[in-house]
């Protein structure tokens, strides 16, 4: 059933994912362009905000600001495998590795590399408190969409 919190849970998480990617982007090597990087994190916080965490609004804060922290993880996941593929890909095209479990030992290389970059305290605490915030926003709109749904 479609409800109009799952919209605003993507909006929610899609807003923190745009935010953390900015701050992410000075963790990575200067001299690297990142291209999209902030417009595909973005796509990728909506898009576990519709499916993931829109769905699992609870009637308890604690219970939703849980499942806010895991969106949040999972968008982070979700990132690191997009993303190390991708690299994966342009590594493989211009021939750095030469045999499909080259390839495959060398994303998950590439994937522990992006997540050492994003384990330091302040982006961890960014991530920590945006999902908390995004709980407790996600909550109180599915509260108020409840409250005017059952006065009607």
């Amino acid at each position: 059933m479609f409800t109009l919190i799952r919209p605003v849970a993507g909006i929610a998480l899609a807003i923190l994912a745009s935010i953390a990617a900015a701050a992410y982007w000075p963790l990575y090597r200067p001299d690297v362009p990142l291209g999209g990087f902030s417009m595909w994190m973005t796509v990728l916080g909506f898009v576990v905000g519709w499916l993931f965490l829109g769905g699992r609004v609870d009637r308890r804060l604690w219970m939703t600001v849980f499942m806010a922290w895991q969106a949040v993880v999972l968008t982070a996941l979700l990132a690191v495998t997009v993303f190390g593929i991708r690299e994966v890909f342009i590594l493989g095209y211009r021939r750095r590795f030469r045999e499909p479990m080259e390839a495959f030992n060398g994303f998950f290389d590439i994937a522990a590399g992006w997540l050492r970059l994003g384990w330091e305290r302040d982006f961890l605490i960014l991530l920590g408190l945006g999902g908390l915030v995004v709980g407790v926003v996600v909550h109180v709109t599915h509260w108020l969409f409840e409250r005017r749904r059952m006065t009607r």
